[in-house]
């Protein structure tokens, strides 16, 4: 309300935090996701416009001068800050065709929707060839209001069966982490005494910490004592109920019953693209698809496995300007799933060394 041109009768003052939920692309967990940011200038310029219109007024800013100098001028457009693959599935739903000829009110950047086809094509939502049409896997993955990472994985659930676990997965994504990191000792024998130590999907594991806070009722106690925060836990079951219709309404799935191995595939089948493999079992080094390289982060339970799939990916600069890449929320890949898959992107020859 604040940043629209409404008028309401009556308002003489404003107060403004200067701050705002901003849908941005968030690399680390490759999907997009409303952070907490300052507002630029031109936003608060609008907010103060909320009193006076009618008469007097005024409008106290939670901030210093010199904060609101250094503030952008103005915000970048959306487009440009978020990632572009539920914008384009839209566009191949609607028949079009041609991205880069399409009237874009402000146009994106062309690397970013390249970015985007790519992966809509390794999630099998368009075709790879001729224009890119959008396929039945992708128009069933437009009844999902989750990233397409996550529609691809909800369908392969459909397909194996676990469907329930999955759409949780997904909205423990939409949420503030709740586990807390770097906890004492104390708290990590407590942690494993209660969920054992499976070491095949972080994702796996956050599912049983969020059940048994679930279980607790979010208790506040309950929860401290192994480090989970409760609100957070509280929101991923808020976002899991609406998701939850949604899927039991498309009639997908929900059986729990299923061998861990489903669920990792369909792990897989979303983050195909974040493909890891181990350089050696003394460290924690991993060459990751497109050429990178990085560290499987160490909270993982993901330590033993050979391949993996990291749902998140951070980057950060090191000494040296170097830049460290950290794997993290990883789930454990045999490599027979590969074919099983993907079975068109493997072929049979003979190579000189």
């Amino acid at each position: 309300v604040a940043e629209t041109s409404l008028t309401i009768d009556g308002v003489t003052g404003v107060i403004d935090a200067g701050l705002a939920r901003i849908a941005r692309f968030d690399p680390r967990s490759s999907i997009n996701t409303l952070l907490i940011e300052k507002i630029s200038r031109a936003s608060a310029q609008q907010r103060a416009g909320r009193a006076g219109r009618t008469a007097p007024g005024i409008c106290w800013r939670l901030w210093t001068e010199r904060d609101h100098a250094d503030r952008l001028e103005h915000e970048k457009p959306e487009v440009h800050r978020v990632d572009l693959a539920e914008s384009v599935l839209t566009l191949k739903a609607a028949g079009i065709t041609d991205l880069q000829s399409f009237a874009w009110f402000d146009a994106p950047d062309r690397t970013a929707l390249a970015g985007a086809v790519t992966l809509l094509q390794d999630l099998g939502a368009i075709d790879s060839k001729g224009e890119g049409a959008i396929t039945l896997m992708g128009q069933r993955m437009m009844a999902f209001p989750a990233h397409p990472r996550y529609a691809r994985m909800l369908l392969e659930a459909d397909r194996r069966g676990c469907a329930r676990i999955v759409a949780l997965m997904a909205a423990m994504t939409q949420a503030r982490p709740f586990l807390l990191r770097g906890v004492g000792r104390d708290v990590e024998k407590a942690r494993e005494a209660q969920w054992g130590d499976d070491a095949i999907s972080d994702f796996l594991r956050l599912a049983k910490v969020w059940e048994y806070a679930h279980q607790k009722r979010f208790d506040l106690e309950a929860c401290r004592r192994l480090d989970i925060h409760a609100q957070s836990a509280r929101q991923v079951g808020a976002i899991f109920r609406q998701l939850l219709q949604v899927v039991e309404g498309e009639g997908l799935n929900l059986n729990e019953a299923v061998p861990v191995a489903e669920i990792c595939k369909c792990v897989l089948a979303g983050f195909s693209d974040q493909l890891a493999l181990r350089l050696d079992r003394g460290t924690l080094r991993c060459a990751v698809v497109h050429g990178r390289k990085g560290m499987l982060a160490r909270e993982s339970v993901v330590q033993e496995a050979r391949i993996g799939v990291a749902a998140e990916i951070s980057e950060s600069e090191g000494r040296g300007g170097e830049v460290n890449v950290l794997l993290s929320l990883a789930t454990a890949v045999e490599e027979a799933w590969l074919e099983e898959l993907f079975p068109a992107d493997f072929e049979t020859g003979e190579y000189v060394v």
